[in-house]
């Protein structure tokens, strides 16, 4: 026990003197982040496509710099909103330089639905970070210590990654979290609803469009790749996860997503060169072409999903969407589960921006149609444990067979303090029993609400929050209350 208590004291010592550290992507999590760099795009400060999460510094300092070195003039309203990524972007690709830092965080009973905001998973956790940032190399190594984490695994280093730059492309072992789509409140395919996946990945460094008159249309675009290892102890034991995105601006207006996933190999299961050659090429149904039950090559996801920005009266209103299929027919994606949105943003006399929307997600197969697929969505007949890495979904926090609608809104001050407002409502489970279900093992009514609020200071982020979340179990009728809260600081 002294000695447990000796490492904590250092690990503290440490942090305290503490600096912010650079690294060459943004994680998902940070709302604010997200939101600005959201209005730099509809200003037209940002040309590249920003839903593929972790985005690379190196591309939004690219845009920026062309704004500054064409003298182009942005409304003034946006200015602080500039000034402030800008320098951070600055701030985050420093070259040649060790930085070092961490924080702390306390929470009772952590939310069990994930949205984009990156709220404690646990309910206690302490985590350092180190970090060096070279031309063609980077390293970021972060690790925490966990209170009785709900995995068993109470030392970790999620949020990792070591990087090698060739040309514009990034090549890392990496277990940062991931978020593909345009949605504020899950993706249908990949979040950091569950903890990062371990990875070998690839990506762009910057996301300039094509040269080429035959692929110019596109516009910016962005490509990210992972082939990653899931845990051992599952149905299907040390089972891999691969997974592929490309998006792309064709119009200023437009950003458009197309994302595959696949779970496969593992303990038992065929993992050659041939197995993955046929999952890429789609030839994974049974009965087709020779596939069996025993040499299926895996279980895929994929789908489209899109962001469509029109200004109305010079306020920036979106509209946004995601289908992603959980089988595949006559070649494409089919059996679709389904997301929508909308969002608004805007920026008031006295420097505050701000951003609401209105999303609903619906996670059962064939959601749009008449009858509706349940049992389906995030499962499969082979990986039974489902599309679940340590316990959690990877695609929506929901879970398979809901229906649930969020309603959230931001408001950054000029300073960069933030408070943030997520409430939801809607039906989880929708077709019965299911004990691999994360969230709802029988069908469950919920109402929740949570306020977020976030503060510099001169020793660093503080991060506040608080929820309140109702269930009715619809076979008896009987209802649960709950609250939950978290404090949080992280070093500057």
């Amino acid at each position: 026990m002294h000695k447990i208590s000796h490492i904590i004291w250092i690990v503290l010592a440490a942090i305290a003197s503490s600096t912010v550290w650079a690294a060459p992507q943004a994680q998902p999590g940070d709302v604010a982040l997200r939101h600005d760099i959201q209005v730099l795009v509809d200003y037209g400060a940002i040309s590249g496509p920003v839903t593929t999460w972790p985005i690379a510094w190196d591309a939004l300092l690219a845009d920026f710099e062309k704004i500054k070195a064409n003298n182009i003039v942005l409304p003034n309203k946006v200015l602080p909103t500039f000034n402030r990524i800008f320098a951070r972007a600055l701030r985050e690709t420093r070259r040649g330089e060790f930085s070092y830092g961490g924080g702390l965080s306390f929470a009772k009973d952590p939310i069990n639905i994930r949205g984009f905001s990156n709220a404690p998973r646990e309910k206690g956790e302490i985590h350092s970070n180190a970090s060096w940032f070279h031309k063609y190399v980077s390293i970021d190594l972060n690790v925490s210590a966990t209170q009785k984490p709900s995995d068993g695994e109470s030392f970790r280093a999620d949020g990792s990654q070591i990087g090698v730059d060739f040309g514009n492309w990034s090549f890392a072992a990496s277990t940062m979290d991931r978020w593909w789509g345009p949605g504020w409140d899950g993706s249908l395919i990949l979040s950091n609803n569950a903890r990062p996946i371990p990875s070998l990945t690839i990506g762009r460094n910057q996301t300039h469009a094509f040269q080429n008159k035959w692929l110019s249309w596109i516009g910016p675009w962005d490509m990210s790749v992972m082939f990653g290892q899931l845990e051992e102890d599952r149905a299907i034991p040390n089972a891999q996860f691969f997974g592929m995105r490309i998006n792309f601006r064709p119009l200023d207006s437009l950003e458009i997503g197309v994302s595959r996933t696949a779970q496969w190999c593992g303990d038992g299961r065929p993992c050659s060169l041939n197995t993955f050659t046929d999952l890429l090429l789609g030839k994974d149904n049974i009965n087709d072409a020779g596939t069996t039950a025993e040499n299926e090559p895996g279980n895929q996801m994929a789908g489209v999903d899109a962001r469509w920005t029109n200004m109305l009266a010079g306020i920036p209103i979106s509209l946004y969407g995601q289908l992603i299929g959980e089988d595949e027919a006559g070649g494409l994606p089919s059996r679709y589960l389904a997301q929508f949105g909308v969002e608004g943003s805007g920026i008031t006399r006295g420097q505050y921006s701000y951003r609401w929307f209105v999303e609903w997600a619906g996670t059962t197969c064939d959601v749009l149609k008449d009858p509706i697929l349940y049992g389906c969505g995030y499962r499969q007949a082979i990986y039974k444990s489902g599309y679940i890495h340590e316990g959690r979904i990877i695609g929506h926090g929901l879970d398979n067979d809901a229906s649930v609608y969020s309603m959230g809104a931001v408001v950054v001050t000029a300073e960069g303090n933030v408070w943030q407002v997520l409430g939801r409502f809607g039906d989880l489970n929708r077709v019965g029993t299911d004990h691999y279900h994360s969230v709802a093992i029988v069908p469950q009514e919920m109402v929740s609400i949570d306020i977020q609020h976030t503060r510099h200071s001169p020793i660093g982020l503080f991060e506040v929050g608080m929820g309140r979340e109702r269930r009715k179990i619809m076979a008896t009728g009987a209802n649960s209350s709950d609250s939950r809260g978290f404090i949080r600081w992280i070093s500057h």
